[in-house]
């Protein structure tokens, strides 16, 4: 007989693996989002200052009409972007600026390193599992240079000195790679904007993490939270610029974080967007990442 301590949590986990695919199966078949003009609706740009510096948005390559989004659980998502709202705005936020106050930029970098290089395993399965062969290898040596000579992952020499850039990638980006649609807009709670499938993918990893490899339940919870959060910090003060601009924040980040998706699956090929929640932390931390890099020459 198995011990009821283990299989409790692993009936959790069938449990919520099950309903998150019965959810992405009936909603991801097709996204409801009509294209409607080949021009962006304005030449303005949303300049937003944080911690790492400007933050430009852009336009959008391809815009949509909002009212084609389909949006069949706006019911259950304004309550929780409400609930959201009052969390990030009263408690996140504020704490957020603390710990960016508080703690050095080089120690923010870091940590941010370190979690990054523990997740290099994921990307490493992720990038084989949509066949690109060249990019699971740049995640092996990552992982091997910067375990070593980094540290732990505390610094990034294979990018600093072996000209090896971060591959991210999520099972997000796999199920998209094999033409799974997002399915539907979802607000998770304390986690923000997302989708069915970055939901899953969220899920998914956040179970497979390696994290788990090196604490016990509840200390790799405590680095969860963690990683998300020191992610989530420099994007913060964007969520309060972005919402004083809106008459409706829920419709305008909605419709900010459907318009990415859409844009970059068709243009990227993945699941690239700016958001500023912790739901979509990691990918926040890469743009900043790449925009406060200068090009390097070829």
């Amino acid at each position: 007989m198995l011990d009821s301590k283990i299989l409790n949590p692993f009936t959790a986990y069938i449990k919520s693996v099950c309903l998150i695919s019965i959810l992405i199966i009936s909603g991801c078949s097709s996204n409801q989002v009509d294209q409607v003009s080949a021009k962006p609706p304005s030449n303005q740009e949303i300049v937003i200052n944080t911690s790492q510096g400007e933050q430009v948005l852009t336009p959008t390559v391809v815009t949509y009409d909002p009212v084609t989004f389909d949006d069949p659980l706006e019911s259950i998502n304004r309550p929780i972007f409400a609930f959201n709202d009052v969390v990030y705005r009263y408690f996140l936020i504020p704490v957020g600026k603390g710990y960016d106050a508080v703690v050095p930029d080089p120690v923010q970098t870091g940590i941010g390193n370190f979690f990054s290089n523990l997740r290099e395993p994921l990307n490493l399965l992720n990038n084989l599992a949509q066949g690109e062969g060249k990019k699971s290898g740049t995640n092996l040596g990552r992982f091997l240079i910067n375990s070593t000579v980094g540290l732990l992952g505390l610094f990034d020499p294979a990018d600093a000195w072996f000209d090896m850039p971060e591959e991210t990638t999520t099972i997000g980006d796999t199920l998209a790679s094999y033409d799974v649609g997002y399915g539907n807009y979802l607000v998770l709670p304390i986690l923000g904007q997302s989708d069915f499938r970055n939901a899953f993918s969220t899920l998914g990893e956040s179970l497979l993490s390696p994290v788990h490899v090196i604490s016990d339940t509840p200390e790799s919870t405590y680095l969860q939270g963690l990683d998300g959060f020191n992610d989530f910090v420099p994007t913060a003060p964007s969520y309060e610029e972005l919402r004083a601009q809106s008459d409706d924040p829920y419709t305008f980040f909605r419709n900010l974080y459907l318009q990415s998706v859409e844009r970059d699956e068709q243009f990227d090929g993945g699941v690239q967007q700016f958001s500023p929640s912790p739901a979509n932390s990691e990918k926040n931390r890469i743009k900043h990442k790449n925009a406060d890099s200068p090009e390097k020459e070829e």
